[in-house]
């Protein structure tokens, strides 16, 4: 009898620690004839099927798998997958993000908005809260990683089977259906290395009933999970000395927005000696060695942001009948991140400018001054402060809270012809609320002003919430839908039966985002706004078939038509092709044409998205600033602080900013494909190998706040940006400079920018392209175990973007920052009865510091070593990165699972990075107990 390639246990069960690129037809099942295999549906279809090969390239995790890798997380999950970008927006860190509060999940370089994130073949809730303003996507942390079976991750686009947002991939995260009985968990993570953060999780399952037996089964799954945060005072002490001398020469160093302050005047013709010293009442203690005060901010720095996590699960199935099942489903999340702001600080000389969304115009507030007579100012003028409202540091702790929930019920049934259907309504929904505190345009001027604030203090607390009032942003989304499907087989082909499914959709969605009115009339100094209010209806219907013309022949065939309130409907092909050369061989190929509807964010907002882009380059500034911050950190404690200033201006700016949303875009668009081969040699190795490419088309994006800067001369251009004049303070630090190193004549060209204006259009295109190399085997060791060897990379060959300008596209990314050529996963598992062990090693290659063409000049290795001066020991780009993580577990005791693992188990360092700056890379080690009563 001749070997077919299907998916066999024995394969299944190679690459125990990264999963493989076979579906699992039944998990944890022994190995049987195919004939009593189950039939199962396989992310990217929905046709039922046995042999889990499909046209497209999917990769599998495990419960085994996310156990062995120690993720506490989904999202921690994700970040093992090679092809997943775990520089996508995470929880930990974006408290300056719309987002804040969330972790996103993306694939292939194109977006969190091109990923699309099921649960259970389903789609979520999104988050409350559109990340940017106007991306909308899941919150991966809102889903139980107790409750996961596994991990579905289809790395082909799927519109025809999904819509909308389906163009890079899907992650289809699959709980477990049924349970009996009372599992309890707990873990717990610390660093081993360092002493700060960790993570703790506790979770309990419980179910009743047998579907078989008894004719129905419920179970639930209730998870918490807690970060501890931590501080830049717990570690500074870590950070390698380069990081000081090369990238930030203030680190760490106390700052002069200080409590209770320094007293800033420039010469001017009322004032005819600049005026720069401490406040009287500045304690000695504070003062540095050019009697300037300081305070120390390393305290209330956060440099990881505590989180609590509450999720639960709950999932009912039951028999009606003999050809008829009901399913029902609710699940919940409470996320909780805890954020603190820097007190507010007040800079002497420039006036504070931001963008009002609402009346569409630049806002200017002038930065108070002490009056004649305040106790704080000895002088007949009136003078700037550099000040930092420390007296209440309570107050600038941010809170960001939000809830996520899907409810939904359905029923299953065949019909006599063995035709199976399936329909089921539900809702899901989110809501999110994150609060701070501001400075008032009138209220806080006019107390320092007035003298009503008194300067270090003690001041009510009555003054200081009218003088920073609470702000922030409410959120709330929910969305209705309706689905059914009818599968089964039409006729037989020569390979076997023409199998077909058959449905359709319809979801009904509101979205309702919004700043605090102090906000929103742009009472808040240097506060962007957001609102956001709309709703829209869509619906879809598609058709899919699975055509086995042969034996080695088969074809894949799906449409599907969507149709968005407001938008003309959308038809989205996919072909596949399947072909088993010879046994061992199997050849396969896609081809699919995606889409994304401009979501309510983008098309629907009432007031355009008003913020600002920082640690932005700014390229008429950043020259200068480098060689003024060069100079200045050679000379006396007030130089060094004022080089960061001085380099911040130019290369690390705040750009203030509006985008405006657009009624009259257009759905993006995009065509992948895929070619490649699963070569199965002997019983135990497989080794698949996927070309893939993906063009989207008409994408919805602002042009590039880089792009637009390096070409702001130009007509086009220029109207979009507004500069200010040479500020005091740029004088001040050039002046200084020059007077440090003569000859220099130093002086900033242009003022810093005003505002910038943008908007979303379709404009644009991006293409990648690359490479999927997986391989896994397995040796039997006889009485010694098992070993199972994986290998999973990911191979970028290119990743470009569209010149707007020039209508070609823009040089290739690959090998810059970000955008590493090689990503590779390498695991070994070693299991003997109630012992296993693991070792994963995750390897990414060398990045220029660069991100494109517009930064080289100044980033890659010629700039870098110019302006930057590093030794020879620190080069000018990021080293490949590597980190190894071990997993032990043992499962010795009935009903009992003990596991340890230790994350960067060989204390492996972050590279060099003369840009981003040093990253801590500590040692972890977790303890899991896992017990089923």
């Amino acid at each position: 009898m001749k070997k077919k390639l299907v998916v066999k246990q024995s394969v299944i069960a190679v690459a125990l620690a990264i999963g493989s690129t076979h579906v699992v037809a039944q998990t944890g099942a022994q190995e049987a004839p195919a004939n009593n295999m189950q039939r199962v549906v396989v992310t990217g279809s929905n046709i039922k099927r046995i042999d889990g090969e499909t046209a497209s390239p999917v990769t599998v995790l495990r419960r085994e798998d996310i156990k062995a890798s120690g993720a506490n997380t989904v999202r921690q999950v994700l970040d093992t997958l090679t092809a997943f970008d775990t520089g996508t927006l995470r929880d930990d860190g974006s408290a300056s993000s719309f987002a804040r509060g969330a972790s996103g999940a993306s694939m292939r370089g194109l977006g969190k908005a091109a990923t699309l994130v099921l649960v259970n073949g389903r789609r979520v809730s999104n988050y409350a809260f559109a990340d940017g303003g106007k991306e909308v996507f899941v919150n991966v942390d809102s889903i139980p990683a107790d409750a996961v079976e596994r991990v579905e991750v289809l790395k082909d686009g799927a519109s025809a089977i999904y819509g909308s947002d389906a163009m890079a991939g899907v992650i289809n995260i699959i709980t477990r259906n049924t349970f009996e009985g009372v599992r309890a968990s707990a873990s717990v993570e610390r660093n081993q290395s360092h002493d700060f953060g960790g993570q703790d999780t506790a979770a309990i399952l419980g179910g009743m009933g047998n579907l078989e037996r008894d004719g129905y089964n419920v179970f639930a799954n209730l998870e918490a999970y807690k970060r501890r945060g931590y501080m830049q005072s717990d570690v500074i002490g870590d950070y390698a000395p380069w990081h000081r001398q090369y990238v930030s020469p203030a680190f760490g160093d106390p700052s002069l927005f200080s409590f209770p302050g320094n007293l800033n005047e420039p010469k001017s013709a009322t004032n005819p000696t600049a005026i720069r010293q401490a406040v009287a009442s500045c304690p000695a203690t504070q003062r540095n060695a050019t009697g300037l005060c300081t305070s120390d901010l390393t305290g209330i720095t956060p440099w990881s942001d505590p989180a609590k996590r509450l999720n639960f699960f709950s999932q009912a199935r039951f028999k009606l009948g003999a050809d008829l099942r009901g399913f029902a489903e609710a699940s919940y999340s409470r996320t909780e991140t805890t954020y603190r702001s820097l007190p507010y600080a007040n800079s002497a000389g420039s006036p504070s400018n931001w963008f009002d969304g609402n009346t569409k115009t630049s806002q200017s507030v002038p930065k108070p001054k002490l009056a004649v007579g305040n106790p704080a100012n000895p002088f007949n003028v009136p003078v700037g402060i550099d000040y930092r409202f420390m007296d209440d540091l309570d107050m600038w702790v941010s809170p960001s809270e939000a809830n996520q929930f899907r409810l939904m019920a359905g029923l299953q049934g065949s019909l006599a012809n063995g035709w199976e259907w399936e329909a089921a309504a539900g809702r899901i929904g989110a809501d999110a609320k994150s609060r701070d505190h501001g400075a008032h345009r009138t209220a806080m001027p006019n107390a320092v002003t007035s003298g009503e604030y008194k300067i270090g203090g003690p001041n009510s607390p009555e003054l200081l919430a009218r003088m920073f009032p609470e702000i922030g942003t409410d959120a709330d989304l929910s969305q209705d839908f309706i689905d059914a499907k009818l599968t089964g087989e039409l006729m037989a082909l020569g390979g076997g039966p023409l199998s077909f499914a058959f449905g359709g959709e319809v979801r009904r969605e509101s979205m309702y985002v919004r700043s605090t009115d102090n906000v929103v009339n742009a009472e808040i100094i240097s506060r962007g706004s957001l609102w956001i209010d709309g709703e829209r209806t869509m619906s879809a219907i598609y058709g899919e078939l699975q055509a086995p013309l042969t034996k080695k022949l088969q074809l894949d065939g799906a449409l599907r038509l969507d149709k968005s309130q407001g938008f003309d409907a959308h038809v989205s092909p996919k072909l596949g092709l399947r072909y088993t050369v010879v046994p061992q061989l199997l050849v396969r190929g896609t081809f699919a044409g995606g889409f994304r509807t401009p979501n309510i964010p983008e098309t629907l907002g009432k007031v355009g998205l008003t913020g600002f882009f920082n640690s932005t380059l700014d390229p008429k500034r950043c020259d200068t600033a480098t060689k003024i911050r060069d100079i200045l950190k050679n000379g006396n404690a007030t130089d060094k602080n004022d080089a960061t200033t001085a380099y911040n201006s130019g290369c690390l700016t705040s750009i203030p900013a509006m985008i405006s949303a657009n009624r009259d875009l257009k759905p993006e668009t995009s065509r992948s494909a895929t070619l490649g081969f699963v070569f199965e040699p002997t019983r135990n190795i497989n080794v698949s190998l996927d070309y893939f490419q993906i063009e989207r088309r008409d994408e919805i994006a602002y042009r590039a706040v880089s792009y637009v800067l390096a070409r702001e001369d130009q007509p086009e251009y220029s109207p979009l940006i507004v500069r200010n004049a040479v500020s005091d303070t740029d004088r001040r630090l050039a002046d200084r400079a020059n007077q440090l190193s003569p000859g220099a004549n130093l002086a900033f060209p242009v003022g810093n920018i005003q505002s910038l204006l943008l908007n979303y259009e379709n404009f644009g295109k991006t293409e990648v392209k690359g490479v999927d190399l997986d391989f896994a085997t397995r040796f039997g060791m006889g009485a010694w175990g098992n070993l199972n060897l994986s290998l999973m990379n990911t191979i970028a060959l290119s990743t470009r973007t569209w010149d707007v300008s020039a209508g070609t596209y823009r040089p290739n990314t690959v090998g810059l920052r970000g955008t590493p050529r090689l990503s590779s996963l390498f695991s070994a598992v070693w299991k003997k009865g109630d012992v296993t062990a693991s070792v994963r090693v995750n390897r990414t290659s060398k990045t220029a510091l660069n991100f494109d063409e517009t930064d080289v000049a100044t980033w890659n290795e010629a700039g870098c070593k110019a302006r930057i001066k590093p030794t020879d020991d620190l080069p000018c780009y990021r080293k490949a990165d590597m980190r190894t993580d071990l997993n032990f577990a043992y499962t010795g005791i009935k009903d009992l699972r003990l596991s340890l693992n230790i994350r960067n188990a060989f204390l492996d360092s972050a590279p060099v990075d003369l840009r981003g700056g040093y990253a801590l890379r500590p040692r972890s080690v977790k303890l899991s107990a896992e017990y089923l009563f």
